[in-house]
């Protein structure tokens, strides 16, 4: 696993990492994850899956949705369920030398290697309970200790039993609790006594103790939000951001998410400041935001204003 001279070939590799962090204390290296290496050379509207790049570029079609649906605890494992693992894993070598090869065609090996370096980065896998709440978007900070708390304990439990976060409780229940806007520690305890399965009182016990930590301290939920002005910027960087990828045959999601584009608009540094996401996007992100015009902005409904934006702008890089 940890020899350096041969690469191990992942799709969407987050959670083997975190699998294999768990079980050996280390993670495999150098590591080759074929769905970002798609996105780089590809334009995809979201990530993309293991059974549409099979079918791109190698023709064969997958059909995985049967056995992805059936019961993985129960053994012994069907013929189709042993038929949907090997698939997971025959193509890939062959889809590992194509895209390897794509990667070169296009000059963006280089991007690629980056990315899997930051990728295979062990500190990405490790999860401090305390910091789970970061993983929930919410724009409310008097909520922050109902957030805070939940997901700590999600976490802190989830590390403890070895199992997914949304089998201790599901997101979509925190989700709730944000929108119905439950402050009190008994409400919130009263909810997951209703909303989860096989929680041990002590557990939910736990829960109170965190709550309270947090309680003690609690601090400001920094929040980015966007007012007319920010949304309108917001959309011009959106269409630079689809123009560029769709001219340089990458997918958008890989550059940047919706949260870093607002992040940079506050001014706030993210990865879209460093390396290949700043020589690609990020210089024109930063040129639009240092200039010194001042110009009415207006709804951009679609790429077809992107003229227009030059000419009010013309010190952008795009």
């Amino acid at each position: 696993m940890l020899n350096r001279e041969i690469t191990k070939v992942f799709h969407s590799c987050k959670l083997d990492m975190e699998s294999l962090l768990t079980v050996f204390k280390d993670i495999p290296a150098p590591i080759f994850d074929t769905q970002i290496a798609a996105m780089f050379c590809t334009y995809y509207y979201d990530f993309v899956g293991y059974s549409k790049l099979i079918e791109q570029y190698m023709g064969i079609t997958l059909d995985k949705l049967k056995a992805k649906n059936s019961d993985w605890l129960k053994r012994p494992l069907s013929q189709e369920q042993l038929d949907y693992a090997i698939n997971d894993v025959t193509y890939l070598y062959d889809l590992y030398q194509i895209l390897c090869d794509k990667l070169e065609e296009s000059d963006k090996a280089n991007w690629f290697q980056e990315e899997m370096t930051a990728i295979g980065d062990i500190n990405r896998y490790i999860h401090n309970p305390k910091n789970a709440w970061k993983r929930i978007k919410f724009n409310q900070p008097q909520l922050m200790l109902t957030v805070k708390a939940i997901s700590e304990w999600q976490e802190t439990l989830a590390q403890r039993y070895n199992v997914d976060r949304n089998k201790i409780v599901n997101n979509a229940v925190i989700i709730d609790l944000i929108e119905r806007r439950v402050e009190r520690v008994d409400e919130i305890l009263d909810e997951l006594k209703k909303k989860t399965k096989n929680i041990k009182e002590e557990d939910l016990l736990e829960f109170i103790n965190i709550f309270n930590d947090n309680e003690k301290d609690c601090v400001q939920h920094a929040n980015v939000s966007l007012d007319n002005y920010d949304k309108s910027i917001f959309d011009i960087l959106s269409i630079i951001l689809e123009v560029k990828c769709k001219e340089n045959n990458m997918s958008r999601k890989l550059v940047a998410s919706k949260d870093e584009l607002i992040k940079s608009i506050s001014g706030q540094t993210n990865d879209l400041f460093r390396g290949w996401r700043y020589d690609f996007f990020g210089k024109s992100v930063k040129s639009f935001m240092d200039t010194d015009l001042k110009f009415e902005i207006s709804s951009v409904k679609s790429a077809d204003n992107i003229a227009r934006i030059h000419s009010r702008q013309v010190k952008i890089e795009c």
